[in-house]
């Protein structure tokens, strides 16, 4: 059975890769069957459940170890090296598409894909505020506010250790004000100020890690509580969405179900600690963030939406597959050198005390 370890929360990884390849499918517009599951059509707010698991594991990991700047450094370079290498990597990719297109039509460096916004891009700062829209990789713009937000996390413990909830609760409620007030968007905030969606979606994480930890409810995560918990989720995401005013509930939704599966105790998690679910979480962050450039090369060669029925279908599902492939590759050859680039230049006394699930927006 899936426990959470002093290492890693299994489960919590697997709904992790799950929801990644959610997002990859909601943005692949092939109009057959998969397409038009509603679960499928609303995964845009499994964002929200990414920023979520994020501030969880990164209280869980980090939040009694940054106390002194030299944790802080430490902290803030192995994030970012987490972060920017596949990140790079992937708006290399776009930069050739984008090449490759410049002898199709002329027009090269244009709108989302200016030289600007390539400059934002490579220093993840896309979504705050710069351009207006989604610039070169999309999804992307969750990974430039959540930097960001680690940062802010920092420092809060390193200035405000004792007092940690009542300044977490502070920036949710700051947070939900900017987005009910000044945002245009509110819970569909992606390029403004989408860094007031993630440091809500954060900072409730990391009061879930913190109910958690305690131990309140160390008993609540059998196997009702697991069926129950993916139940209202499911729910929620299906009949929720379009009431723009319930999808500020969606952190909470979320932290239920992070908070449920931590435990990793019930029925789901034993069915889910299976190898083909482990190795998509370790792919999710590369998931999340090549599969737009895999559907602009299939989109270069297909009319994707055009394609319908069963064919559309079929293409979804090579897809997938063709997702998947890539982001093994890339997990492989990006981000594990990344990671063994940090481990050679950070002490092994400033790294965490847990190697926690890699959070991704």
């Amino acid at each position: 059975m899936a426990e959470a370890s002093a290492h890693r929360f299994r489960t919590l990884d697997g709904w992790r890769g799950v929801c990644a390849l959610l997002v990859a499918l909601h943005h692949f517009p092939a109009h057959g069957f998969l397409y038009a599951l509603p679960v499928v059509r609303n995964a845009w707010l499994l964002v929200d459940f990414f920023f979520v698991l994020s501030g969880f594991v990164i209280a869980y990991a980090y939040g009694g170890r940054l106390s002194d700047a030299a944790q802080i450094k430490s902290f803030t370079l192995r994030r970012f090296l987490r972060l920017w290498p596949l990140h790079a990597a992937i708006l290399g990719g776009f930069v050739v598409l984008e090449i490759i297109g410049y002898t199709r039509t002329g027009v090269i460096f244009t709108g989302g894909r200016s030289l600007t916004a390539l400059g934002t891009n490579l220093l993840l700062v896309q979504a705050l505020g710069f351009h207006p829209g989604l610039t070169w990789n999309t999804p992307s713009w969750s990974i430039s506010t959540e930097f960001w937000t680690y940062l802010i996390f920092a420092a809060v413990c390193f200035s405000l250790p004792r007092m940690r909830a009542a300044a977490s609760l502070a920036l949710i409620a700051l947070s939900i004000a900017i987005l009910v007030f000044v945002s245009r968007f509110g819970m569909r905030e992606t390029f403004e100020w989408a860094i007031a969606r993630c440091v809500f979606g954060f900072f409730v994480g990391v009061l879930t890690h913190d109910v958690w930890a305690r131990g309140w409810l160390k008993r609540f995560g059998g196997s009702g509580a697991e069926a129950g918990a993916v139940f209202f989720a499911l729910a929620y995401l299906i009949f929720i969405p379009g009431n723009r005013a319930l999808e500020y509930l969606a952190p909470p939704v979320f932290a239920c179900l992070v908070l449920v599966f931590a435990n990793g105790r019930g029925l789901v998690s034993e069915a889910m600690d299976r190898r083909a679910v482990n190795a998509l979480g370790r792919w999710s962050y590369s998931i999340y963030m090549v599969h737009m450039l895999v559907l602009a090369i299939i989109a270069s060669a297909l009319p994707i939406a055009h394609i319908a029925g069963w064919r559309a279908d079929a293409l979804t599902l090579g897809y997938i597959a063709c997702v998947i492939g890539v982001s093994a590759f890339t997990w492989r050859w990006v981000e594990i050198p990344g990671q063994r680039l940090f481990a050679q230049n950070v002490p092994r006394a400033a790294l965490p005390v847990a190697s926690p699930p890699e959070p991704i927006g």
